[in-house]
């Protein structure tokens, strides 16, 4: 299953103004850090509505079109675009903006346009050399490439210029297990727990690392230790129930796969998951979960739509099964 990456954005705190309109620029800022983007986006729009060539206000409202929770995938796009126009028109307006380079580059990122983003990363630092959250970026954008030699360069750049950052842990923890550098991987999630005892993903990750290794135990310990700190956190039960289900205890599995899906019922990998359980004990109930994972991942619908064939006979079911969980450590 494909892990976002956890990409770094920073906020332009210079007004491009003075007087009324500084005054502005500091209320939406204020605004934002209250978390009351759509307010915030409202007085941007404003200042952007008295001086169309106010940088400060397009970067800042691009931040928060990023941040804004969208209702569905449509919004989502919408507001993606709107962030990108936002970005521009920032930099179309003064080029010398190291912090909107980064930020237009983390949203490409996240839409997986990688060589667009280390080229907005290579003029965020050709301007600012030692900015860390780019140079974090560019690592991030160049593992997604691929490029994992030098990923792990920049990677190693970035924690010269901030040894204790949990995101610089995070991000190249997930970049080694992408690359199946698992043992690694362990270490920085380890090192990211050191920081932040109470992160739930951090468990999370390095729980997924240690069933690649083959440390089963010590993986439900993590999925164990994430669930106590944040209940309501869907994916440590998830792999937990594929662990448990794949260790002989199927009861419980799909305790904890019902769980998931009650607390993330638009999380199709679940569905997924609930339909390769009951494949040999019920293929009615199997097939009812791979048309909800269909529904819910269109994109992929021949996949499911395959194993729904699978159901009808006896040697399609246990092909489904075997090849879900008899080599879970290995995968």
């Amino acid at each position: 299953m494909k892990k976002v990456c956890f990409v770094c954005l920073s906020v332009l705190v210079l007004a491009a103004c003075g007087g009324s309109e500084s005054a502005q620029i500091g209320k939406a800022q204020r605004l934002t850090q209250k978390g009351e983007y759509a307010k915030a986006i409202q007085v941007y729009s404003s200042v952007i509505r008295k001086n169309p060539a106010n940088y400060a206000a397009y970067a800042g409202r691009g931040l928060l079109f990023e941040r804004l929770k969208p209702k569905d995938a449509a919004e989502a796009k919408k507001n993606r675009q709107y962030a990108e126009r936002d970005y521009m028109r920032a930099l179309n307006l003064n080029y010398r903006l190291p912090e909107v380079y980064n930020n237009l580059a983390a949203l490409y990122i996240d839409q997986g346009r990688y060589t667009e983003a280390v080229m907005n990363l290579n003029e965020a630092l050709a301007l600012r050399p030692n900015y860390f959250m780019a140079v974090l970026n560019r690592a991030v954008a160049y593992s997604q490439q691929g490029r994992m030699g030098q990923a792990l360069v920049e990677f190693s750049r970035a924690e010269k210029l901030n040894p204790r950052s949990p995101r610089l842990f995070l991000n190249r923890g997930l970049a080694e297990y992408a690359a199946g550098y698992y043992a690694t991987a362990v270490n920085d999630y380890t090192d990211l727990i050191s920081l932040e005892p109470d992160n739930a993903r951090a468990y999370l990750e390095r729980g997924r690392a240690f069933i690649k290794m083959g440390y089963f135990q010590d993986a439900m310990d993590d999925f164990q230790h994430a669930i106590a700190l944040r209940p309501d956190y869907a994916m440590p039960y998830y792999y937990a129930a594929e662990l448990l289900f794949s260790r002989g205890d199927t009861e419980q599995g799909i305790a904890y796969a019902e769980r998931a899906k009650l607390l993330a019922p638009d999380y199709f990998a679940t569905y997924d998951l609930l339909g390769d359980m009951l494949a040999l004990e019920s293929p009615v109930e199997a097939t009812q979960h791979y048309l909800a994972a269909r529904r819910l991942d269109g994109a992929h619908a021949s996949r499911y739509e395959r194993k729904i064939q699978m159901m009808r006979t006896e040697r399609g079911r246990k092909n489904v099964v075997a090849r879900r969980f008899l080599h879970v450590g290995e995968r």
